[in-house]
């Protein structure tokens, strides 16, 4: 019997590859139990009473830290628990935890020791990770240069976030973290948020300022009843969310110019395969304007009313590359500038009062 193929020969081939995304919203508490496992998932924090955890009760850190972390509104679907041996090092622990399961991003060590506070920053910084911590120095909301908060700041750690508090059995940061990871990368300030099961203190005017300028973040009451996070900065001095959106648009690049490349068969080294490259770059920072960390085209009303772009990128030519980077099949001198969002944390405002007619 004749083949149908002679007349029609179809064939599909699948440029369907897909690459495994790191969550920007995945939250690491690290802690010390007795189970088997480096890293287990919960859904709830009674999920810590159960196998395969074991030592850790209703008045462990680990379980006290889950209950703030799922008490937030809105809150996370899950979280990750890690385990550090009572005695290792935080960049030991939180290497064979990643070994393990690599699907989160901002971890914290709910036992609070303040002696390990940089060696934990250190390696979030050379790992790409959010590390989350609580000073309870009481020398932090002082003039004070030898405290816990001082250190993170000389460290320029642009990857650890700090939080005031003087009870070192709260979770300031756990709350922070867990409400805001529940919001995409772009769309957050860590500013200005309200926290579930965390306690307020009040703090001096004089005490939260001197936090502030050792790039700390509090939690403190406001108009009587109300508790809002205040400042929302690294240690490093940048804004916490500005961290996480530039770590979250740096995999969505690399990963959508990677997808281009592998999908084809071939990306030629001409003018239309560099602006296939281009616009992998382009789909990338369109999404992330959309998230809300790029801010949207503006107009300049100082300029004749011109429109400001969000973005602008910028490409070689192919009669500009080099004929080694040709040979060498490597395309570089790719470029782009975004203006970012930001967020409003304060308000100033200004009237007058008047008995003459307005207007």
């Amino acid at each position: 019997m004749a083949n149908i193929d002679r007349i029609v020969d179809v064939q599909i081939s699948l440029a369907t590859t897909g690459v495994r995304e790191q969550s920007f919203s995945g939250l690491l508490l690290v802690g010390v139990h007795t189970g088997t496992n480096r890293l287990d998932i919960i859904t709830s924090a009674d999920d810590l009473l159960e196998a395969p955890f074991a030592g850790i009760t209703t008045a462990s850190p680990l379980y006290r830290a889950a209950q703030v972390a799922f008490s937030q509104i809105p809150g996370p679907r899950q979280v990750y628990i890690g385990r550090r041996g009572s005695s290792e090092a935080p960049a030991v622990a939180l290497a064979a935890i990643r070994a393990e399961n690599d699907d989160w991003y901002g971890f914290a060590d709910v036992a609070h020791a303040e002696a390990d506070l940089t060696a934990a920053a250190a390696w979030a910084e050379a790992n790409e990770k959010l590390f989350l911590a609580v000073v309870t120095d009481s020398d932090a909301p002082t003039s004070a240069t030898d405290d816990a908060g001082s250190a993170l700041k000389t460290g320029n750690y642009y990857r650890t976030a700090w939080w005031y508090h003087p009870t070192v059995t709260e979770f300031p940061e756990v709350a922070a973290a867990a409400r805001c990871f529940t919001v995409l990368p772009g769309g957050e300030t860590w500013a200005n948020k309200r926290l579930s099961a965390v306690p307020a203190p009040a703090l001096t005017e004089t005490a939260a300022n001197f936090i502030f300028g050792k790039n700390g973040n509090t939690f403190e009451p406001f108009t009587g009843t109300n508790a809002i996070t205040q400042n929302g900065k690294v240690a490093g001095g940048e804004w916490i969310d500005i961290i996480r959106f530039r770590d979250w648009l740096c995999q969505e690049i690399r990963n959508r110019v990677f997808l281009a490349i592998v999908n084809a068969d071939k990306i030629p080294y001409t003018d239309g395969g560099i602006a296939i490259i281009r616009q992998a770059m382009i789909a990338a920072l369109d999404l992330g304007v959309r998230r809300g960390g790029i801010a949207e085209p503006s107009v300049d009303v100082d300029n004749n009313n011109r429109i400001i772009p969000s973005y602008t990128t910028s490409v070689p030519a192919r009669s500009q590359v080099s004929a080694n980077d040709v040979a060498n099949r490597i395309l570089r001198d790719v470029t782009f500038t975004a203006r970012l969002a930001g967020a409003i944390h304060a308000v100033e405002i200004r009237g007058t009062l008047t008995y003459d007619n307005i207007g």
